[in-house]
């Protein structure tokens, strides 16, 4: 079972934070012709996991135009809610809460939250303000157990690394790193393969081990301390979230890796470094 927040176990003010795994927020358009997904943030939970929850449900979410439905996964529950958002559109919100959760989720209040923030979107309020109002009413578990982190181009050049403060040895050697995991990537197939996947590899130094994962030319790369589950998925998360955010300026790639640095952000909504 992944272990939720400290303050989450021992909350039992309504007006504290609710604590989950996942959340995501859709719109659904073009409902006429079949309805065409818009992921507009989510975290916590993958896009592709997202965007399969759509194939199987955009039926019902189009006919129905508002409801809510459960979906029992193996590991965890998936709770959508959907709303009309005017006649061409329907808000849909996931949420993704543990399979056997220490402190169960609040759903009337969830619930009452989703309504309140699609009356938002009805109001044309940017999707920045919705994303802080979501982070100010919800909150996802963080892990630790990593001391570094480092997403490298296929040739080795670093596109954005994230190191514990501690680890100042490790951070003197950041290019070096890139360039050995991505030489030791590319010559070594019995390790990794030249078309992963995106499996995870475990590269073993001793007391500490790198987890690789190379998908679509770029390879993230995690250097870990002590593995857990949740770490674990969030490997796979970052992966995902990365490519999808710069799925664009990576295939037009000009060496300027200034926009990743945003993504900083987005390491820290997940991990403890």
């Amino acid at each position: 079972m992944i272990a939720m927040n400290n303050a989450a176990q021992n909350s039992n003010n309504a007006s504290e934070k609710l604590y989950i795994l996942g959340y995501g927020l859709l719109n659904i358009s073009e409902l006429d012709s079949g309805g065409k997904l818009n992921v507009l943030f989510q975290n916590g939970i993958g896009i592709s996991l997202i965007q399969n929850i759509f194939e199987l449900y955009k039926k019902e979410i189009i006919s129905k135009r508002q409801g809510n439905s459960i979906i029992p996964l193996d590991a965890f529950t998936i709770h959508i809610q959907y709303f009309k958002n005017g006649e061409k559109n329907i808000s849909v919100f996931i949420y993704m809460e543990e399979k056997e959760p220490t402190v169960p989720v609040n759903f009337p209040k969830l619930y009452f939250l989703s309504k309140k923030i699609n009356k938002k979107i009805l109001s044309n309020v940017p999707i920045s303000e919705i994303t802080k109002f979501f982070e100010s009413e919800i909150e996802i578990p963080k892990t630790d157990g990593v001391i570094a982190i480092f997403i490298i181009g296929s040739t080795g050049s670093p596109f954005i690394s994230k190191i514990n403060k501690k680890r100042s040895n490790i951070a003197d050697h950041e290019v070096h790193i890139g360039g050995f995991i991505s030489a030791l990537l590319s010559f070594s197939n019995t390790i990794i393969g030249e078309e992963t996947g995106a499996k995870l590899k475990e590269i073993n130094f001793g007391n500490q081990q790198f987890y690789v994962i190379s998908k679509s030319n770029v390879i993230f790369a995690f250097l870990v301390e002590n593995m857990n589950q949740l770490l674990q998925r969030y490997m796979y998360l970052i992966a995902d979230e990365f490519l999808f955010d710069f799925r664009n300026y990576i295939k037009e790639f000009n060496g300027d890796v200034t926009p990743f640095n945003e993504f900083e952000s987005k390491i820290n909504q997940y991990f403890i470094i």
